[in-house]
């Protein structure tokens, strides 16, 4: 009996610790998945630009692979949120992304195509109650060490696969994609990496300083060969917010009003000289016929401007809102190549409305819950911050804002719900935990 109760405790202690290994394991397996490297193991990465045949076949039904790997976690993740604690869970999730995805729900009303739009709604459930409850698991430290974790095993895949198939390594431009169906999905991916290591890199020293700037430096050379613009200037946008605000000591307001100048010079200088300017960013003067898209989407968009056509349709198939510009371009996008004009599209100027609110608000937390009594490389919130900067850049020319299943949105969500309380694990006395 003496024997039983000496030996307990560290019982205990090593369950705990199984439990914790398991628990981070199990996320960066959800994490590479969300990233959508299930293309690359699979060998079912697309081998050509989509054409007519592809975007009017196109399966409404989504990737079922994908779908079935990312069921359990969702699934798991929605019992574990009911069972313990609804009323805090919910609150932890909060009211604005709770109102957006709601309107995702109800569009199904008005939707074309209502099954494709309660499919997608389900989908972006899953995702938020696989974000929040991580949030009530995690730390901001333990998160951002297990996305350094998860982007060092896709991007590492992708330079082997390089290696071993460089023919669906690369797309048909020659641009990495590596285990990604898409080089811009790489590109996402990378840039979150890139976020997790600069902050770590500017609160530690010497050799561990150098190695995190390494794995910064790994995610940019990742960047440029997959030739993911917007991804890349969206994180050279948040290393010059860093230093403004570590080194020049300037506040988030004056780096705002910074930043709207900046933009409004910048499309000044593109309507005076849009040849100069699309040299500078290596692209033509459509953006690679992204404005052809834009015009079109705005078009659309005022027919429909309060609640939109629908969450997730407008570009499914030969009877989708979007066939018109394939049928008038023969252009064959599959989405308008802006967040912020998709989300007009889906679901009108009220989703719209309700989406800057999730975003802004915890990005808004994230920038005044420690104040001013500590420096601000050293504050926790710094990842967070930096990640929803970068979300907001990202849709400018990317379609991230409540994408059902993708990393970008499993991470926002995260962050959306660890703003909103206490950590909910429990820490074994002795032992390092998940929520440290």
């Amino acid at each position: 009996m003496v024997e039983f109760e000496t030996t307990r405790p560290h019982s205990l202690m090593a369950n705990a610790r199984l439990s914790e290994v398991l628990f981070a394991s199990t996320l960066v397996c959800y994490l590479l998945i969300a990233a959508d490297i299930v293309p690359g193991v699979t060998g079912l990465q697309a081998e050509y630009e989509p054409g007519y045949l592809d975007v009017v076949n196109i399966d409404t039904a989504g990737d079922i692979i994908r779908q079935a790997l990312l069921a359990p976690f969702f699934l798991g993740s929605v019992y574990l949120l009911a069972r313990a604690r609804p009323k805090e869970n919910l609150r932890r999730l909060g009211w604005p992304a709770a109102v957006v995805i709601a309107i995702c729900f109800l569009s199904a009303a008005w939707s074309s195509d209502p099954m494709a739009t309660l499919r997608k709604a389900l989908g972006l459930l899953g995702s938020f109650s696989v974000g929040t409850y991580v949030a009530s698991r995690l730390s901001s430290y333990r998160f951002a060490k297990l996305v350094q974790i998860a982007v060092i095993v896709a991007l590492a895949g992708s330079f082997m696969w390089l290696l071993i198939a460089p023919d669906k390594a690369l797309d048909t431009n020659g641009q990495l994609r590596g285990l990604f169906n898409h080089k811009n999905i790489l590109g996402q991916f990378a840039g979150i990496g890139y976020l997790a290591f600069l902050s770590f890199a500017v609160r530690q020293t010497g050799r561990r300083r150098l190695v995190q700037l390494g794995g910064a430096g790994v995610c940019i050379l990742s960047l440029l060969l997959a030739s993911s613009a917007t991804p890349l200037i969206a994180i050279g946008f948040v290393t010059a917010w860093v230093y403004a605000r570590s080194r020049l000591g300037l506040r988030p307001r004056e780096l705002v009003v910074l930043t709207v100048v900046i933009c409004v010079g910048g499309v000044l200088f593109l309507v005076a000289a849009p040849d100069a300017f699309t040299s500078i960013i290596g692209r033509d003067v459509t953006l690679s016929g992204r404005t052809n898209i834009w015009q079109f989407a705005l078009e659309m968009a005022t027919e429909k401007p309060l609640l939109g056509y629908g969450y997730g349709i407008f570009w499914l198939g030969p009877n989708s809102p979007g066939s018109l510009f394939w049928d008038k371009t023969l252009q064959f996008e599959l989405s308008a190549h802006n967040g912020y004009l998709q989300c007009l599209l889906d679901l009108g100027m009220v989703g719209l409305s309700a989406t800057l609110v999730a975003v802004l608000k915890p990005l808004l937390g994230a920038q005044t819950s420690s104040g001013d009594k500590r420096p601000y490389i050293d504050r926790p919130e710094n990842f967070s911050e930096w990640f929803l900067i970068f979300f907001l850049i990202l849709n400018v020319a990317e379609i991230r804002f409540f994408d059902p299943t993708s990393v970008v949105t499993f991470v926002f969500a995260y962050i959306s719900a660890h703003q909103r309380g206490p950590i909910g694990g429990r820490r074994v006395q002795g032992g390092a935990s998940l929520t440290d």
